[in-house]
């Protein structure tokens, strides 16, 4: 998997992205970003920040970049901030996750929704994720990890004709990933249908 395949697949996607993926994790978007307890005036990096879903769930009183490395995902996103007046989204980039192009310490808050499983290296996006974010800020990442779960087994076997399409694994390890990011957990649960998706809020080393 290369970011030129995972580029094309969601190209040829984007009509349908929304309707496989908005609703049916909606609520996980909603839950990671309530719970972050945002304060006014604080920066917010989104990385893949496809066609802006989450956008609205952010207090109006926050600054919200987002990025993506699809430039068809992000024309949607533009188009519902435009749409909806979601003026506290200050800018939309087309940026590779792997190595974005923010200096160190920007952000008060780094999210990143769903998109660990189709990244190309997960753990170089949590490192650039960690490297953007300031010191003490908090690191959000919604995502399914492999925990033997049966309700998410039976998720694994619905999506699976899907994983192939967009591109996303089922092989992440949890306690592996948490490790080598560095981070310290601050609370951690589980949303959406059969509770597949893991929220972690981490607070940044």
């Amino acid at each position: 998997m290369t970011t030129g395949s995972i580029t094309k697949a969601y190209a040829r996607f984007v009509s349908i992205y929304d309707l496989v993926f908005g609703y049916s994790l909606a609520k996980g978007r909603r839950a990671a970003i309530e719970r972050m307890n945002l304060q006014p005036g604080d920066r917010v990096l989104e990385v893949g920040v496809g066609t802006g879903w989450s956008l609205p769930y952010y207090p109006r009183d926050v600054k919200v970049t987002g990025i993506d490395i699809s430039s068809e995902m992000l024309s949607k996103a533009d188009k519902r901030v435009k749409r909806r007046k979601l003026n506290h989204v200050e800018n939309l980039c087309i940026m590779n996750a792997q190595a974005m192009n923010f200096a160190d310490n920007s952000f008060d808050a780094v999210v990143a929704m769903y998109i660990m499983a189709v990244v190309p290296d997960p753990n170089l996006v949590l490192r650039e994720m960690t490297r953007v974010g300031r010191t003490g800020g908090r690191i959000v990442i919604a995502n399914y990890f492999r925990n033997g779960n049966k309700s998410t087994r039976i998720t694994e076997w619905m999506v699976k004709p899907l994983s192939k399409m967009f591109h996303f694994k089922f092989d992440l390890d949890l306690g592996a990933f948490v490790e080598q990011g560095n981070l310290d957990i601050v609370e951690s649960f589980h949303a959406n249908m059969f509770r597949h998706t893991t929220v972690l809020h981490c607070r940044n080393r």
